[in-house]
């Protein structure tokens, strides 16, 4: 209840509506690159992705920021081949009466953050994945970052709210799924103003020769 009045109240004040980045910065916002001295192992880097107002003025009214990124590796020939994945992902939430911010990694434990700024070091590093060649080969891989402040799932309970139904939507009473397809719903995202980035990275060829 408390992230849909935040929520209403964000789109009264005018809200900001923001799409796929594009933003202009002087360092990358994300990069995937091999590390040749461990085999080609994939390190990707998040560079300032949250260095947004909008995202920040989202979290700071209750909404959650979900950060979703997937690693490719893709064979390099004829017919490229995309031969494995690694997805790695984070929430980070806003505790209004501790005045904290809270980050949940898909991989090792939460994190109680004093504000925006230590959140941001905590999410904008370097991280080494297990991704990495099996093969001798020349291959490459890519990177997809997606930020988004709302899930349908949120969407649904925020619909409830506005109808007056005080219950949860999780509650399993009875299923509005039919009331509003998928592609409504991320409409109606866009039409909110809410703040959604993708931003995508690819790294130079590199090859692996056998020992």
């Amino acid at each position: 209840m408390n992230s849909a009045i935040a929520l209403v109240l964000l789109l009264l004040a005018g809200g900001h509506r923001m799409g796929t980045d594009s933003a202009t910065t002087q360092a990358p916002r994300l990069t995937v690159r091999p590390d040749l001295a461990a085999g080609g192992r994939a390190v990707m880097r998040i560079g300032g992705v949250l260095d947004d107002d909008a995202l920040e003025k989202a979290v700071r009214s209750g909404l959650p920021l979900r950060i979703n990124v997937r690693i490719e590796l893709w064979r390099d020939g004829f017919f490229d081949h995309l031969e494995t994945h690694e997805d790695w992902s984070a929430v980070l939430l806003f505790e209004p009466l501790e005045r904290r911010y809270v980050l949940r990694p898909s991989h090792g434990q939460a994190r109680r953050l004093r504000d925006y700024a230590a959140a941001r070091s905590a999410i904008e590093a370097e991280y080494p994945l297990a991704l990495a060649p099996g093969r001798p080969g020349r291959y490459y891989y890519t990177a997809t970052l997606e930020i988004e402040t709302l899930s349908l799932s949120d969407i649904e309970e925020l619909q409830r709210w506005l109808r007056g139904e005080l219950g949860p939507a999780v509650s399993g009473e009875r299923s509005i799924g039919d009331a509003m397809g998928e592609g409504a719903k991320r409409l109606l995202i866009r039409l909110l103003g809410l703040p959604s980035r993708r931003i995508e990275a690819k790294s130079d060829g590199f090859e692996i020769r056998t020992g």
